[in-house]
């Protein structure tokens, strides 16, 4: 079974895409913040990181998905980037901290699973 985490400060939306994905039949974990989503990335190794990278605090989900990049044992999982703001500026920077794809918000659940079925193979 396939193992998505997803980050996502927004508490409805966290829940609403975590029941989703576990309707499609992939097991999920979801973090609040930043530091919690690196934690559980490193601790629970899942197949994929859907990382909003508007999260509050000290550590962004830019941050995050560097951190996650620079850390041994992360590196290779695949990281989707998710922002309301669908903007060029943002898609780059996200890309530059090394996401693999970036995606605007609302993400339909259909895109988001080809995606990932795609990009997992």
């Amino acid at each position: 079974m396939t193992r998505v985490l997803y980050v996502e400060d927004h508490e409805a939306q966290r829940d609403i895409m975590g029941r989703m994905l576990g309707l499609y039949g992939y097991e999920v974990d979801l973090a609040c913040d930043g530091e919690e989503g690196m934690e559980k990335a490193r601790e629970w190794h899942p197949d994929v990181v859907l990382m909003d990278i508007g999260l509050p605090g000290q550590i962004d989900g830019f941050t995050a998905i560097r951190q996650l990049r620079d850390s041994p044992g992360t590196t290779d999982i695949p990281i989707f980037a998710l922002s309301v703001l669908d903007s060029v500026k943002y898609k780059t920077q996200a890309l530059r901290a090394g996401a693999d794809v970036h995606f605007t918000k609302p993400v339909p659940i259909d895109k988001l699973t080809a995606a990932i079925n795609r990009r997992l193979g």
